[in-house]
């Protein structure tokens, strides 16, 4: 399938918002992208065919870069286009990638460790589940 990558503008939030709430038990909503929007070190590119299926929104500070969240739709999983976005970033001039994840989330970690992140720490009770039990996050780098 080809496929393009481009920076999103505010068109697109309705289409985030949408894919988010199929992905996660908290999911960005509209306003939280236009809020998020608001800050220049703030981006979000959109992976794309026929139809918009992932994203990663991110924010870059000089050579470094803060994914927030990555997600792709479930149909399009599996298919290399989550590790596509990695790439992409590396290629905008960073040292460092940094992003975190629920220690409970094996795919991701197993993910994120295949394109060359390493878990560098551990933030304890970090997450709050849907009963509001307390899991932890790890901390993970890329050093490009």
């Amino acid at each position: 399938m080809n496929f393009k990558i481009s920076s999103c503008n505010k068109n697109d939030y309705h289409l985030i918002a949408n894919l988010e709430k199929s992905l996660f038990d908290s999911p960005f909503s509209i306003k939280d992208l236009e809020n998020m929007s608001l800050q220049e070190a703030f981006k979000i590119w959109k992976i794309y065919g026929d139809i918009l299926f992932g994203y990663v929104c991110f924010f870059q500070v000089n050579d470094e870069v803060e994914i927030i969240k990555i997600g792709i739709k479930k149909s399009h999983q599996g298919k290399n286009y989550g590790t596509n976005l990695i790439k992409k970033i590396k290629n905008i001039s960073i040292k460092k990638i940094f992003l975190e994840v629920s220690s409970l989330n094996k795919t991701a970690i197993k993910f994120y460790e295949k394109n060359g992140f390493k878990i560098i720490g551990i933030r304890q009770n970090y997450y709050t589940l849907k009963d509001n039990s307390k899991v932890d996050g790890y901390r993970l780098l890329h050093k490009v």
